[in-house]
């Protein structure tokens, strides 16, 4: 159980985290060209639940364009903010079964700074942005609604200790997502990182 200024200071990081969010968004202008792309955010930056430097961003489409979706990424790549930009085309594998989205993941920062950046660099702003089927931010939205409804204090707290543990981990982002951390907190109970460990573990089948 997390204690009280623990969760205090978990609430002030997601604060601080938030307002350099919006200050990197309006003084780089990528926060004009998502605007303008119809991109939205979602995840932790909307659900106040922040711990390292990481934006997500869905926007829809019910058909997908590739021009528009290059387009998007040559403003963003202009803007000179961007230390790298990453494109893939999961709608080209949808009938596989995967992912139908445009993706541009980028690493930000300030184009001020003269020291060596790399990519894991924890100054260094990650953003995701997708561009998905009408259903699926639809999808998203009513999650993101459901579980909003189901946050208290004490479940935010839990939720920022357990992905402040993990979220500079090897497997979170891979195999771990903050989706699940919601999930294990809000919809199951979890209070820590041993819980958490535990119901991940069972979940994804790597108990013996």
């Amino acid at each position: 159980m997390t204690t009280n200024s623990e969760a205090e200071r978990l609430f002030s990081l997601d604060e601080a985290l938030r307002s350099e969010a919006d200050s990197m968004l309006a003084d780089s202008g990528i926060g004009d060209i998502l605007n303008e792309a119809s991109y939205g955010p979602v995840g932790s930056y909307a659900m106040h639940t922040m711990t390292w430097r990481d934006l997500d961003f869905d926007r829809a489409e019910e058909v997908p364009d590739w021009e528009r979706h290059w387009q998007v990424g040559t403003r963003l790549a202009l803007a000179g903010w961007c230390v790298r930009l990453d494109c893939t085309n999961f709608h080209r594998y949808w009938l596989a079964g995967g992912l139908q989205s445009f993706y541009w993941g980028l690493l930000v920062t300030d184009p001020t700074r003269t020291d060596s950046i790399e990519p894991q660099d924890k100054s260094v702003w990650k953003l995701d942005l997708h561009t998905v089927s009408p259903e699926k931010t639809k999808r998203t939205a009513h999650r993101q609604e459901r579980w909003i409804s189901l946050m208290t204090e004490e479940a935010r707290a839990a939720i920022l200790a357990i992905k402040e543990t993990l979220c500079y981990q090897q497997e979170y982002r891979r195999t771990m997502l903050s989706i699940q951390i919601y999930e294990a907190v809000l919809e199951h109970g979890i209070r820590d990182v041993g819980q958490f460990r535990s119901w991940w573990d069972a979940r994804s089948g790597t108990t013996q």
